[in-house]
């Protein structure tokens, strides 16, 4: 597989020299605002255009990773949040709750039984 890279880096490397060697007569002055460059190759220019471009999307590319990666940390914190109370939840003592919730249904139960007396007139 390696070689493989090593031949498509040097074609890509036989045709980027053979741009630049067929623009090498052709200049150009770039203005941008009111600032003019000197005469430079063609090809110098799309080179420089190319670097600019790959600078600008590697910063980009980097702010977005590094917001990725601080949402991705906070996630995960609160994954960690979530199963450590799923293993409080799972490890709570069932029996106690059904006592209370027993207790509370037997009150119930007297409360509504006391009222429906009280309304036939027990």
């Amino acid at each position: 597989m390696w070689i493989f890279k090593w031949i498509f880096g040097a074609l890509l490397i036989i045709i980027i020299l053979g741009f630049a060697i067929q623009n090498q007569e052709q200049t150009v002055t770039v203005h941008i605002l009111k600032w003019e460059s000197p005469v430079i190759p063609l090809y110098l220019i799309v080179y420089l255009s190319f670097i600019v471009g790959l600078i600008t999307w590697l910063i980009v590319s980097s702010v977005k990773i590094v917001s990725l990666k601080g949402k991705n940390h906070s996630l995960q914190r609160e994954i960690k949040k979530i199963k450590n109370e799923l293993n409080r939840l799972r490890n709570a003592n069932i029996e106690e709750e059904i006592d209370t919730t027993e207790v509370q249904n037997d009150e119930t139960s007297e409360e509504s039984e006391n009222s429906i007396n009280k309304s036939n007139g027990e």
